[in-house]
């Protein structure tokens, strides 16, 4: 795809973190912070399947924890990406209907 001369992402960037309400983080920033969890998880079900009867509930705790938190990564990653798409659409319908 050619270079748009028009293409002005600054005004983009700043619409699109004011209706974030200031969030630095992207959509793609959370999905980065979940798969980092899920590649934590997975060292953490290797080391279960090694366990011993003490170490067992510790890391399926820790392992429950992740999962909450990889949920919630997912969810904020979704909610951002619609508001990012949704900026982006309306953004680009004002600038065609301007000309």
């Amino acid at each position: 795809m050619l270079p748009n001369p028009d293409y002005e992402p600054q005004p983009l960037e700043e619409a699109t973190t004011e209706a974030l309400e200031g969030e630095a983080l992207r959509s793609q920033d959370w999905k980065r912070l979940a798969s980092a969890l899920e590649t934590r998880r997975e060292r953490l079900e290797r080391d279960l399947e090694n366990a011993d009867e003490f170490e067992r509930p510790l890391l399926e705790l820790k392992i429950a924890e992740i999962d909450e938190q990889i949920a919630v990564l997912r969810e904020e990653a979704g909610i951002s990406k619609f508001i990012e798409d949704t900026v982006k659409f309306s953004y680009e319908v004002r600038r065609l209907s301007e000309g």
